[in-house]
């Protein structure tokens, strides 16, 4: 699953994946449409229920800033 905002100009993104060790890799990526230039982040945790939290955190949070989920 992947989710995708943008906001005039701008975009952020997550992307999930698992990794060898057992663990959920939540990858952020944020940066201006049609730029090169961005940045990103990775969290990682074990458990589900901490990822649903910290979905539902950035989900809020995108909101609040003024951006519009694509995807």
């Amino acid at each position: 699953m992947n989710l995708f905002w943008i906001k005039e100009n701008k975009y952020y993104k997550i992307i999930f994946q698992p990794t060898l060790f057992g663990t959920m890799d939540v990858i952020c990526a944020w940066g201006r449409i049609g730029g090169n230039l961005g940045n990103y982040k990775v969290i990682s945790s074990k458990d589900n229920k901490d990822i649903e939290l910290i979905i539902e955190d950035i989900k809020k949070r995108r909101k609040q800033r003024g951006y519009s989920l694509c995807s």
